[in-house]
């Protein structure tokens, strides 16, 4: 199975061991943040150097075969036997902002890739923020209208664990940022 993948490189702080944190703002009083990250390693078996592929060899036996794009430096210091080590980071928070704060979204990508000459490693983070506001509440059915910040109106259930509904008022501004990082790197056995 051929899967098209482009490895972009680390960046050298994160290839120096910084650390991916988020972070709920400190003004918020109610909130909750929840992450999780993912490890996965492989083995090169096979290099193609003429098209630029690899064939990997997870840890669970199945053999992969992926294209690493021109974005990707070094592709020469690949060699056989050499591991392939991909960590996958995703998390949401969401929090109460102050009433009448207006919504809105920002987004952000920040990429990386390693030095010349080292084994190819790379980072790709990406972060949302969306604000919406607090059109009504329905007490009874646990549930809000919220404008987001194109304009539109949804209506979203809450979920019964969710504490801070209760404190909901009509013009609150609800936010969410959503955080998902890959990093790639190749490493010698």
């Amino acid at each position: 199975m051929k899967i098209r993948f482009t490895i972009i490189v680390m960046m050298a702080a994160i290839i120096s061991g910084c650390t991916m944190t988020t972070t709920v703002p400190e003004q918020a009083p109610q909130g909750i943040a929840i992450g999780d990250s993912v490890v996965m390693t492989a083995e090169v078996i096979a290099i193609h150097k003429a098209d630029r592929t690899v064939t990997l060899l997870g840890s669970e036996g199945k053999v992969v075969e992926i294209e690493v794009g021109p974005e990707a430096r070094n592709f020469d210091q690949i060699k056989v036997g050499d591991m392939v080590r991909a960590e996958y980071y995703e998390s949401v928070a969401i929090y109460i902002g102050e009433k009448g704060t207006q919504p809105d979204v920002k987004e952000g990508i920040v990429a990386g890739r390693s030095a010349k000459g080292d084994k190819p490693a790379g980072v790709v983070i990406e972060s949302i923020d969306i604000s919406a506001t607090v059109k009504s509440i329905n007490k009874f059915t646990r549930s809000l209208k919220l404008e987001m910040p194109n304009g539109q109106v949804v209506t979203r259930k809450v979920d019964k664990s969710v504490k801070a509904f209760d404190s909901l008022k009509k013009g609150d501004s609800i936010h969410v940022r959503l955080t998902e990082a890959v990093a790639i790197s190749v490493e010698k056995p």
